[in-house]
């Protein structure tokens, strides 16, 4: 016979090991959940940055500044040129266009000097 004492606590065992996620559960079920509000949230200040970039460029131009901000998306920075009304020529580019076509070839270069371990 079955002590009543034992019955009460099989049945808690039981019940504990059924409501108790185990850490694998958990872990696989939050990754992806992290991983797409990470991107929704990458999304949505990507937006609002071309938001304000649109704005901020139309608040430049009907102050007849000619003056224009931009991203460059190969290196995800900010960029801004200042052009001569006249002609159209850029003045002055912020950061320089040396400085940016430099970047550009290291990131073209990212990779092909180590691509082996040794």
């Amino acid at each position: 016979m079955v002590s009543p004492i034992k019955a009460v606590n099989s049945s808690l065992v039981q019940v504990a090991s059924r409501t108790t996620p185990t850490s694998s559960d958990t872990a696989t079920s939050d990754i992806p959940n992290a991983k797409s509000k990470a991107s929704v949230e990458l999304d949505r200040m990507q937006q609002n940055l071309k938001v304000s970039i649109d704005r901020l460029n139309k608040q430049m131009l009907d102050g007849g500044r000619n003056v224009t901000f931009y991203i460059d998306h190969e290196l995800g920075r900010p960029i801004v040129e200042v052009r001569n009304r006249n002609t159209g020529e850029i003045i002055r580019q912020i950061p320089n266009e040396t400085i940016v076509r430099v970047a550009h070839n290291i990131e073209a270069l990212k990779g092909l000097l180590m691509n082996k371990k040794i």
